[in-house]
């Protein structure tokens, strides 16, 4: 099952990119294939170099080939990309509470509740 990570950057992408290992690692010792736009775009030192436009509608094309959206954290960049994986009708999952904002705590509330793995 391929899945969309959808997780914040911008706030502070150097953080952002080491959770998203963690994810992503976590996510293929799962059998699942992470797609990752942090990844994908972390050539670039911020989004001011980049084309924003142009990462977001690339994102959308990766959500279109994936079987799940499943969302990090709220940014505007996360809310848009759950509204195109609604639109396209994609399942959705929110991976995140506000109160678990480390890694492991979002591990343990995953392995505690296993709903999603």
């Amino acid at each position: 099952m391929r899945i969309f990570v959808s997780h914040p950057y911008a706030n502070n992408p150097e953080l952002n990119k080491k959770k998203v290992e963690k994810i992503c690692r976590y996510l293929v010792r799962k059998g699942y294939i992470p797609i990752s736009p942090i990844h994908l775009f972390s050539f670039y030192k911020n989004d001011q170099e980049a084309d924003r436009e142009e990462i977001m509608n690339i994102c959308r094309h990766l959500i279109r080939i994936s079987d799940e959206v499943w969302i990090y954290g709220d940014s505007p960049g996360c809310r848009q990309e759950k509204i195109w994986a609604k639109e396209m009708g994609k399942p959705i999952r929110i991976m995140y509470e506000e109160d678990y904002s480390s890694f492991e705590d979002f591990k343990r509330l995953v392995e505690e509740n296993d709903t999603y793995f």
